[in-house]
């Protein structure tokens, strides 16, 4: 590669679309978000209950679905890094991938008369092949677009921002379509979702295609060879960092998962407000509470942001965590049945989540520049699979392992649910998150790649490149 080439390829590499190009490269967060959260709030909810598979039976298959899911993550990160396409590595995946998940999204959230176990699993497990691929290549394009350590932050911020405005409208469409047509019920919660997802997700994916450029593979000299999948995750397992670092992701998966998990539980039997909040005589449902948890993740991303500039991206992630807790602890003392109560516990829980999501991001992108001064190789796909890997390990685990204790103990799902059941559910829901936020912040205070270490390897890995053509 001459000099000229070489710099077009930095170029490249560095150029983030502005205004509304980066808002539609962006966009297709505002789809995939459907896929997030909600799934884990509403569908296991649905499934045990109004369509009658059960508490075991249901956190099973989601989580059997998810490990699944952590084998092929891993597998499809390796293979859109080693096998590029004329049409590159990122795009081509997400546009094949896009009427798949379609077909996925309207069968799980429009599941027929007499839907069992075979069929959740079997449409869980090819939903969650294609968000995989769109959401893995789309993460990745955006980690690759600067080499600079703190602007990474603020690509990942802003596609983390466009994420959470997703959340926001598929979270308020079931409660807008159940205030028009009278039914707030988790069946039409679910549908409302799926006709969202369906709608939006070809129009942003298409969007985001024709906006934004993919940068090159790094240069490779002349018949060096690259690495087979079992030997990267060799390379992978001897980075301390990146260890690290996946493990604050599925510790806060876990967390977001418990909450997740046994949202419609709490809301209604621990918290008690099924009826609490009435607006023109009509009561509010419960689940307007994930607007405020959201608009809370929401506002506090510039917020976090800022405080990485400060502090750093790992002391900024440690100091949401605590604010995690805090949070925690003041859910224990509120008034039962007090709504707005509730309300400030899930905007604050809000803002201290909306930290981790792309902090955790940016400094991936730090740990693959580690990982390329060692192996020689970008990996930012494999990691950015790695990374969801364990990220789906911690969502998957909370409904795998908590439903089947809840349902041990003699909780009904349906309600009508004695003080142990209670008991039980309220330890679940607390103990479970202050843990994991407990563990984030000894992970990552004194995390290793800092603002200096980013900029040494960044110099190094140009000399390479410069080398290498």
């Amino acid at each position: 590669m001459d000099a000229q080439t070489r710099q077009g390829s930095a170029a490249a590499g560095n150029d983030v679309p502005g205004g509304w190009r980066f808002f539609l490269f962006a966009s297709p967060q505002l789809a995939l978000a459907t896929l997030g959260l909600p799934i884990v709030i509403y569908l296991p909810a649905y499934y045990a209950g109004p369509l009658g598979l059960g508490l075991a039976a249901t956190g099973f298959i989601f989580m059997l679905t998810r490990f699944w899911d952590v084998f092929t993550d891993g597998l499809f990160g390796w293979a859109v890094d080693r096998f590029p396409t004329r049409w590159g590595r990122r795009k081509v995946w997400m546009l094949i991938s896009t009427p798949l998940m379609v077909i996925g999204t309207v069968a799980i959230c429009f599941p027929p008369a007499g839907a069992g176990s075979l069929y959740l699993f079997f449409w869980l497990t090819f939903i969650y092949i294609w968000w995989t691929l769109i959401h893995l290549c789309h993460i990745a394009w955006a980690a690759e677009l600067s080499d600079k350590y703190d602007e990474r932050s603020r690509i990942q911020s802003r596609v983390l921002a466009v994420y959470f405005s997703g959340l926001l409208l598929v979270l308020t469409a079931p409660l807008a379509v159940g205030a028009i047509i009278g039914d707030t019920g988790l069946e039409t919660k679910v549908q409302a979702m799926g006709v969202y997802a369906a709608v939006l997700l070809p129009i942003t994916v298409g969007a985001a295609l024709l906006v934004a450029k993919e940068r090159p593979p790094p240069t490779r000299a002349v018949g060096e060879r690259q690495m087979g999948f079992v030997e990267g995750l060799k390379v992978a397992a001897r980075n301390p960092a990146l260890l690290r670092l996946l493990g604050v992701d599925m510790l806060a998966g876990l967390a977001g998962g418990t909450a997740s998990g046994l949202f419609v539980y709490v809301t209604t039997e621990l918290f008690r407000l099924e009826g609490a909040l009435k607006i023109g005589g009509v009561a509010l449902d419960p689940g307007a509470l994930l607007i405020f948890t959201y608009a809370g993740a929401f506002f506090g991303v510039p917020l976090w942001l800022k405080l990485s500039y400060r502090i750093g991206k790992h002391r900024a992630v440690a100091t949401s965590a605590l604010v995690t807790i805090a949070a925690f602890a003041y859910a224990m003392a509120m008034p039962k049945g007090d709504f707005l109560a509730a309300a400030v516990f899930y905007l604050v829980n809000g803002v201290a989540f909306g930290a981790a999501p792309f902090l955790d991001r940016a400094m991936l992108a730090d740990v693959v520049d580690l990982d390329q001064t060692q192996s020689g190789e970008q990996r930012t796909g494999f990691f950015f699979a790695l990374m969801s890997m364990t990220n789906k390990i911690g969502y998957a685990l909370p409904v795998g392992i908590l439903y089947p204790v809840l349902e041990l103990v003699g909780y009904n799902p349906n309600g009508g649910n004695g003080p142990e059941a209670i008991a039980w559910l309220t330890a679940m829901f607390v103990g479970v998150p202050v843990l994991c936020k407990l563990l984030i912040v000894a992970l990552t205070w004194n995390f290793p790649i800092t603002r200096e270490m980013q900029a040494a390897l960044r110099a190094q890995l140009n000399a390479q490149d410069g080398t290498a053509s």
